[in-house]
């Protein structure tokens, strides 16, 4: 496919390559509809759909710690339909990157979005996926909302709170500013009757760009316009939208 252009779930800016950026793993139920299971995964657009520059943090540990022992147990299951080699490889030590890249191929390839592949990663009988949130977007919205709640991960992770629960465990109070932030942007998402979770290319995403196409400057402008126009009651997006405008120029 080559080097190619993706959008945030949010705004609908472009991710192009190198543009700061945040995934969410989600969890594809059996009714069609997706839940978040992960906190907030950092990292860089690589042009090819997924992040890269991870950092190895307590959230990257416990994440492919939990895949790795979820793929003993035969619950994982996570092979790469589009490797030319031996499709099936799964590291038991894998490391964050090579993860996402996995889940990048369903979210990317699966015949779920119209594409010939069947799904790269699945846990328990469904597909995991991601979505993609601009970087400047993300903290925003997670500075605007530092209200403490009771019980973060059930009213934050909704349907994925079982699982998010297994992968974070004891843990999660050693990740109590990353819970905060996701509960924040996640209530955001709650609160817009138009924005769900769900992987870029979705039909039903709010901003279901072409997939595989490199964006031009001037519809990547256009874009930024728009999430303007939207968000317009919002002077949090807006000064997120500014941000990503002069680090993207």
């Amino acid at each position: 496919m080559g080097f190619y252009d993706t959008t945030c779930l949010i705004t609908g800016i472009n991710l192009g390559s190198s543009v700061d950026t945040t995934v969410v793993l989600l969890h594809r139920t059996a009714d069609g509809h997706y839940c978040p299971i992960s906190l907030g995964i950092h990292g860089t657009y690589d042009g090819f759909g997924c992040i890269e520059s991870v950092p190895a943090d307590l959230n990257a540990a416990l994440l492919t710690r939990f895949f790795s022992a979820a793929h003993r147990a035969g619950r994982f299951q996570a092979h790469d339909h589009t490797h030319a080699g031996d499709p099936h490889w799964f590291d038991p030590d894998i490391d964050i990157e090579s993860l996402l890249y996995l889940v990048e191929r369903t979210t990317t390839c699966s015949e779920l979005y119209g594409q010939p592949y069947p799904p790269s990663t699945v846990l328990d009988g469904d597909p995991v996926v991601f979505a993609m949130i601009a970087r400047p977007v993300w903290d925003a919205i997670a500075a605007q909302n530092r209200s403490p709640r009771a019980n973060l991960t059930t009213a934050a992770f909704g349907p994925g709170a079982d699982i998010a629960a297994s992968i974070y465990g004891q843990h999660l109070g050693q990740l109590a500013e990353p819970l905060r932030e996701f509960a924040a942007v996640s209530d955001f998402i709650a609160a817009r009757p138009l924005l769900w979770w769900a992987p870029p290319h979705e039909p039903v995403q709010r901003y279901p760009r072409s997939a595989g196409i490199r964006f031009s400057t001037e519809a990547s402008r256009r874009f930024v316009e728009d999430a303007r126009f939207e968000y317009r009651g919002y002077p949090a997006i807006q000064r997120a939208l500014d941000t990503y405008v002069r680090n993207n120029d």
